[in-house]
């Protein structure tokens, strides 16, 4: 990263991103916001199961013991997505030197 020009009456600054920590970042970003909303989407086709007066037929019940399990998939997948981020943006401020 460098810094191009700076000016103090408003407090202004160019910076200069190279290549492959501008992909890094955009990678990040990218997981991050799959992550966030697959684990929303887990949370929320887990919740029908959570109140047991729900529905009184055994094959409703099945219907939501499936999406509490697909729901625990999402969030799975949500938390591996954010993990990947985090580690994508360590490796970007590798790249760009950031934090030295």
């Amino acid at each position: 990263m460098e810094i191009r020009h700076t000016d103090n009456t408003n407090f202004k600054a160019r910076i200069k991103i190279n290549k492959s920590a501008k992909c890094c970042y955009r990678d990040a970003s990218i997981m991050s916001g799959l992550g966030t909303s697959a684990t929303g989407s887990g949370v929320m086709s887990s919740l029908p199961s959570l109140d047991p007066a729900h529905h009184i037929h055994s094959s409703a019940k099945l219907v939501d013991g499936m999406f509490t399990l697909i729901g625990a998939g999402f969030v799975t997948v949500g938390a591996f997505c954010t993990k990947l981020a985090h580690a994508l943006i360590k490796e970007g401020n590798k790249f760009s030197k950031l934090n030295k």
